[in-house]
């Protein structure tokens, strides 16, 4: 896939927008036609989707949540807003956000055809780690990917055309050419389109994830995850220190240095 940088900073990084407050989503039942499940209200434009279609990517879906709740260990009754649109050009024209994907409060937008479709487990990450916390995009994004990964049979690797390799590989062919950043420097941003390399950040935060969670066991992860929301970033290497135990470039230490062992 000679474009996958390109496609990949398009479909992960959202135009800043209050959705919440759009006039779309206060009208949407005027406007699409809805499709429920348990926890789902799909909405597309009517004759986009056939009803096969529709139920089809509703299990999906039921299967992502019931698997990201259990990742995150909360029972939760959220119910999840989908709406899907034909192409990019329909969906920005209608809620003025570019890109394939979006997800915020409890609602997911997405395009949805023959050559676009997204994995239903990130954005549906992001959607119920905020019922607990907001962390730094560090956190935020690197869980989202991880879980997309684990439970999606590798669908940030296929997102970007290398479906045989994992996280760690991909990364390492990455660094190769531009370094990894420092852990603190990552922690830092609020959000990783404003970085001069938005891949790689998703990359190695996903593998910083993956090793924080194998390494130290899930329950020291969740309470990371729970203890970050909207610290500041003087703040965060302290709480990474009370968690682990470790100092902040100890830990950076023993990820990169695995990184390298198991690869």
């Amino acid at each position: 896939m000679k474009n996958w940088i390109f496609i990949f900073t398009l479909i992960l990084i959202p135009f800043m927008t209050k959705g919440q407050e759009a006039e779309w989503l206060i009208n949407k039942d005027s406007i699409f036609t809805s499709t429920p499940s348990q926890h789902f209200n799909l909405y597309t434009f009517k004759g986009h989707l056939g009803t096969k279609t529709r139920l089809d990517l509703l299990k999906k879906r039921e299967i992502a949540y019931h698997e990201i709740s259990d990742f995150f260990e909360i029972e939760t009754g959220v119910s999840v807003n989908i709406f899907l649109f034909e192409n990019e050009e329909i969906k920005h024209n209608l809620t003025g956000h570019k890109g394939f994907g979006w997800g915020f409060d409890n609602n997911i937008v997405e395009v949805f055809n023959d050559s676009v479709r997204m994995d239903p487990y990130h954005e549906l990450a992001h959607v119920m780690g905020y019922t607990l916390s907001h962390p730094p995009a560090l956190i935020d994004e690197g869980t989202a990917v991880y879980l997309s990964q684990q439970f999606g049979d590798k669908a940030f690797s296929r997102l970007i055309g290398y479906p045989t390799k994992s996280t760690n590989e991909f990364l390492l062919m990455l660094s190769k050419k531009d370094g990894l950043k420092s852990i603190s420097t990552l922690l830092s941003y609020d959000e990783f389109g404003n970085s001069n390399n938005a891949t790689l950040d998703y990359c190695q935060a996903a593998s910083f994830v993956e090793f924080l969670t194998r390494e130290f066991g899930k329950q020291k992860f969740l309470e990371l995850f729970k203890s970050l929301s909207f610290t500041k970033s003087t703040e965060t290497e302290m709480i990474f220190e009370r968690i682990y135990h470790l100092e902040m470039n100890q830990i950076e230490n023993k990820w990169r240095k695995q990184l390298r062992a198991n690869n």
